[in-house]
C-alpha cells in the first residue's frame, strides 16, 4: 500500500479478525508507521520493525475513525519518523523508550524531591540552632512574615528568582522598614547560601529532599546603605541617673515588673553585659562566696565561658530577683512559665513604654551596652578591660590562642570604679533599695 491518508484510515472496514494497513514512503531499514483495524471497528496506530528478523511493535495512539476524533496522520507520522531516526542511529527504539521513560520518571521524582521554600528556612535555622546561634527562631519568624505573603512556602527553592525578592524587600522599604529589610535580605542570602551547599552535605539531608540552586538570586541585590550606620546613640549621665532613679521609686511600679526593673539595673551593675546571656541565666552560675557570675557557654554569645565579678550593688540587686524568681532554676524566668526565662521582646516593650513618659531620648536594650562601655571609658577604664568586661570576641593572635588570664581582679577593680559612678550619678539607687529592707 502507499502512503496512508486520513479518508483510507476512515474507510479500513472492520473484519472477523485484527489486520494491518501499512504506510510505503519508500524508505528502507526506518521501519513502518501502519494502522491496526480491530474486530470492533476501533484502530490505533502503530510503528513496526524488525530485530534479527523478528518484528517488533511500538504503540502509538488511537487512529482516527472520523475526522473529530483520534491523533493526527501529521503527529503518527513524526513520531513513527522519530523511531526510524532511532533505528538508523543502531538503537532499539523499545529499548530507547523505556530509558526514555525512566528518565522521565526520575526527573518527577526528583523535581517532586527537590526543597521547597518553607523547606530551605527550616532547614537553614535548623542548622543555626546546631550551631549555638541563638536567633535561630527569630530568624525563621522574620523570613516567614516577610515572605510567605509574597511567596507560597510549597514553592520550589529554585523557582524563586530575583524579581520575587526584590517585591519582598520593596514592601518592607515602603513600609518604612528600611533597616529591616537589609536584616531580611542578609537572611535570605544566608538561606540561600546554605542551599547551595546543602545538596552535597549528607548531614543536612531531610527527607532525601534537595534545593537543586544553580545560584544565589539574592546576590544581585543591593542593601540599603542609607539604612546601615553603626550605632552610635549612648545615654549621658544624666539621663542614666534619672533611668536607674525610675527604676528604683514608684514611677515604674505599675509600668514595668519587678524583673525587668532588676534586669536593667542588673546591666549596668555589670557592666554592660549582654541582655540575653543575664536572663538566661540560672542561679547556679553565682558564686555568692567568691562574688561572681559565670555566663556559661551555651549561653554565650562568643561560645566562650566568661566569668563576671559581682559588686556590692550587683550582688544586692540579685538577692532581691531571689524573691522575684521563687522556686526556678533561673534568675530571670518567664512569668507565666518559670522553665522558662523571660524575654527579650519583655524587656524591648518595657523600654518602650518607659520612654514614651519620659523626656529621655529614645534608646533600645543595645544602647545600655553601649553606655556602659563609653561611659567606662570616660572614666579612665581601658578599652582592653572593658572589652573583656562584656566578654567581646578578642581577635588578636595572643588572646586568641595564648592569653587564658581571667583578668578577675582587673575587672574587679573597673566595675567597683564603674559602681562607685553609678551611685553618684544615681544617690538613691541602690542606698533607696536599701533602705527598703
Amino acid at each position: 500500500m502507499a502512503l496512508l491518508t486520513l479518508n483510507k484510515i476512515i474507510g479500513f472496514k472492520k473484519k472477523q479478525s485484527a489486520y494491518y494497513e501499512w504506510e510505503d514512503d519508500g524508505t528502507k531499514g526506518m521501519g513502518r508507521l501502519g494502522v491496526k483495524v480491530f474486530s470492533s471497528g476501533s484502530k490505533r496506530f502503530v510503528f513496526r520493525y524488525f530485530v534479527d528478523g523478528k518484528p517488533k511493535f511500538i504503540k502509538i495512539g488511537d487512529a482516527p475513525t472520523s475526522k473529530e476524533n483520534g491523533i493526527s496522520l501529521v503527529n503518527a507520522r513524526l513520531i513513527a519518523k522519530k523511531y526510524g531516526a532511532m533505528l538508523q542511529a543502531g538503537q532499539d527504539p523499545r529499548l530507547e523508550l523505556g530509558i526514555i521513560k525512566a528518565e522521565a520518571e526520575n526527573k518527577v521524582k526528583a523535581e517532586a524531591q527537590q526543597g521547597s521554600i518553607e523547606q530551605l528556612f527550616h532547614s537553614y535555622t535548623t542548622q543555626m540552632q546546631k550551631d549555638g546561634k541563638r536567633t535561630y527562631e527569630a530568624v525563621l519568624k522574620s523570613l516567614e512574615k516577610e515572605v510567605y505573603p509574597h511567596i507560597k512556602p510549597e514553592t520550589k527553592a529554585k523557582d524563586v528568582n530575583k524579581d520575587d525578592l526584590i517585591t519582598i524587600l520593596a514592601h518592607m522599604i515602603r513600609r518604612g522598614a528600611v533597616t529591616q529589610s537589609n536584616r531580611v535580605r542578609s537572611y535570605l542570602m544566608a538561606s540561600f547560601n546554605y542551599g547551595l551547599a546543602h545538596d552535597n552535605d549528607p548531614a543536612n539531608f531531610i527527607d532525601d529532599a534537595k534545593f537543586g540552586l544553580l545560584f544565589n538570586p539574592v546576590s544581585a541585590i543591593p542593601k540599603q546603605k542609607s539604612a546601615e550606620k553603626v550605632g552610635e546613640h549612648f545615654l549621658s549621665d544624666s539621663e542614666v541617673k534619672q533611668l536607674l532613679n525610675d527604676l528604683n521609686n514608684e514611677f515604674l511600679r505599675f509600668q514595668m515588673g519587678g524583673s525587668i526593673r532588676n534586669l536593667i539595673s542588673l546591666i549596668f551593675y555589670t557592666g554592660g553585659q549582654r541582655p540575653f546571656e543575664l536572663a538566661s541565666s540560672k542561679w547556679e552560675s553565682i558564686n555568692w562566696e567568691a562574688k561572681t557570675l559565670l555566663i556559661t557557654t551555651d549561653i554565650s554569645k562568643n561560645k566562650r565561658p566568661h566569668l563576671v565579678p559581682l559588686t556590692e550593688s550587683a550582688i544586692f540587686i540579685l538577692s532581691k530577683q531571689k524573691e522575684n524568681s521563687a522556686d526556678s532554676d533561673l534568675i530571670f524566668p518567664h512569668r507565666f512559665d518559670r522553665d522558662r526565662h523571660i524575654t527579650l521582646d519583655s524587656l524591648s516593650r518595657a523600654i518602650a513604654r518607659y520612654r514614651s513618659k519620659t523626656d529621655i531620648r529614645p534608646f533600645i536594650p543595645r544602647d545600655i551596652r553601649r553606655t556602659c562601655k563609653t561611659l567606662m571609658g570616660e572614666l579612665g577604664i581601658s578599652k582592653s578591660i572593658r572589652d573583656r568586661l562584656q566578654n567581646h570576641a578578642l581577635h588578636d593572635v595572643s588572646s586568641k590562642h595564648y592569653d587564658r588570664y581571667e583578668y578577675m581582679p582587673e575587672k574587679q577593680r573597673a566595675l567597683e570604679a564603674w559602681e562607685q559612678k553609678l551611685n553618684e550619678v544615681a544617690v538613691n539607687n541602690v542606698l533607696a533599695f536599701k533602705g527598703e529592707v
